[in-house]
Formats: structure tokens, sequence, C-alpha cells
């Protein structure tokens, strides 16, 4: 994603303001907080937000230059991190009424927790009797955080979930499926016909390339809608079939060589040995979900991604 602020020539700024994709409403700890996701993908929550998510006032004494008031006193400094530095820079992007609004990362607020309850472990604690009611609100807003984070809140506060898991799969099918058409080649031995032939009961023909219609709805079955049903999607809209009824090109051609290619390979040697290892069809069938256990390949990459 671009890091490039958007400075509209219509307003004169001297510093950058960038553009806010999904904007909502973040509910914690009885705070309703105004919250945002930049185009660069950096998480915002407004200015007046911060000191509600703390149940603070959103007037008070600016103590330090490039610091938030409510860890500006002279007795927080010792436990203010380069990193908090660093979150607590404020963050100009557009207000959904045209405007220009002002905010922070998001992930300010747990480093705040963080830090009022480092200095409340002092002994003595540094910590006066007006700040000792934030450590205790620091507290139950980290057990909000626990289990989802601020990052995926906001993303389910604002809606930016569904585009950013619709982005992921789209970066991962980039992976499977190539641009540019590969060119022809067998990708599928001969051991593949032999067994389907075998299992059905039918007569197979080592001189003959013609299969059956059958064959190609046991190859979506059992390959592509196994290897994926998202990726086979995304091939039979890219290689849709003509009036003939036959495909332009082989599904396989449209698959990456990197990625796409070496799946279908590993895919095809497991499924074969399950053929070999069947006597019939309705014990292949068992044997294949014993095998595959039908777990998505895609679905698991994805998961990998957003963790990452």
């Amino acid at each position: 994603m671009s890091e490039q602020p958007i400075q509209p020539e219509v307003i004169d700024t001297d510093y950058p303001v960038f553009e806010a994709t999904h904007r909502g409403y973040l509910n914690i700890v009885g705070a309703k907080i105004p919250c945002a996701v930049l185009k660069n993908g950096k998480r915002i929550i407004s200015q007046q937000g911060l000191f509600r998510a703390f149940d603070r006032p959103t007037k008070g004494e600016k103590r330090q230059e490039g610091l938030p008031s409510i860890i500006g006193a002279a007795n927080l400094l010792p436990y203010v991190t380069n990193e908090l530095r660093e979150k607590c820079k404020v963050i100009h992007y557009f207000h959904t009424n045209g405007t220009i609004a002002s905010g922070h990362n998001a992930e300010l607020i747990p480093l705040i927790c963080d830090l009022y309850l480092e200095a409340n472990k002092a002994n003595p604690s540094v910590l006066v009797a007006s700040q000792m009611k934030i450590v205790d609100h620091s507290q139950i807003l980290l057990r909000a955080l626990a289990k989802v984070g601020i990052t995926g809140l906001i993303d389910e506060a604002t809606g930016y979930q569904y585009d950013r898991e619709k982005d992921a799969l789209q970066a991962l099918l980039s992976q499977y499926i190539a641009e540019e058409f590969l060119p022809w080649t067998s990708r599928f031995p001969r051991e593949y016909y032999q067994e389907i032939f075998r299992l059905y009961g039918w007569k197979y023909d080592p001189l003959s390339l013609k299969r059956t219609p059958f064959i190609g709805k046991f190859t979506k079955d059992f390959v592509y809608n196994e290897m994926s049903p998202e990726i086979l999607k995304e091939l039979e809209s890219r290689n849709p079939t003509l009036e003939s009824g036959n495909r332009r090109r082989k599904h396989h051609q449209h698959l990456t060589e990197n990625i796409g290619v070496p799946h279908l390979e590993r895919h095809l040697t497991k499924l074969i040995t399950v053929m070999q290892l069947s006597d019939s069809i309705e014990e292949f069938k068992d044997n294949f979900k014993r095998a595959f256990k039908k777990i998505n390949q895609l679905e698991i990459n994805l998961a990998k991604e957003s963790k990452s």
C-alpha cells in the first residue's frame, strides 16, 4: 500500500494529510472512540478518543513537547520509550465531513497502559493519587484487549476486516494463478487416468488421449476443489467453458510455476497413492476423506498471513 499522503490543492498545510478508507467507532470499556483505517493500513484513533479511552478530560496542560498531557507529567518521563514517542506523533487525515481530523496510532493505547503499570511497580510508587485512577483503567483496558488486540477491534469497528480478508485472498490467489498463461504441458501423469479407469471398472486405452466428460468432473472434485474452492472459482472465472463445452486452456496453464504448479504436483502425488491403495470407487472416497481430511490449503495460508 502507498505510504504517500494526499495533499489536496485546495488545502494549504505544512503537514501531510492522509486518506482514510474506513471509519467507525470503537466501543471499549464504556467509551465510544472515533477510529479509522488509513489507505496505508495504519489504524488511527482520534485525539479526543485517546482521552476518552482513559476516561480523562480532553483539556489538560501540555507539559512536554510531542507528548499528550496524559503522559506528559515529569514523574512519567523515565518510562516514556522511543516507541511510545513515535506512536505519540499526531497524524492528520480527512474526516467524513471533509475537514482535517487529528489522531494517533491506535497502538498508543496499550503502550500508555504499559507505561502506567510499569510506573506503578516502582517501590515506592512514583505515581500521585490522581494517576492511580489511570492505573486501574489501564488494567481494565488491557484485559479488554487481551484476546483481540486494538488492531482487530478497530478493523471490526470500521468494517475494514472484510476488505482486509478480501485483499489477503487476492494476494494469495496471485501467488497461485499466473497472469501469463503457462505453455501447455501434461501436468497429469498417465497413472492418474489409469487409476480412474480402474476404480470405475472401465477399459483403459493407453494409445488414446480421449477422456469421457466424467474425467473433468472427477478432476474438479478431487483435484482443484480439494486444493482450494477459492482457487477453483478463480480458475473457472478466468478459463470459462465455451459453447463447444470445452475450455480454451487447461486449468493448470493458469497456475504459477513457483507456487501453483508445485502445489498441484504434490496434490496429485498424494492423490494417486490413495487411488492405488483403493480397490473400488467407494473405497477410494472413504480413503480420500481420511487422507485429505477436507483441509482447505488456501484457508491455512490465509490464517498464516493474518498472523504474520
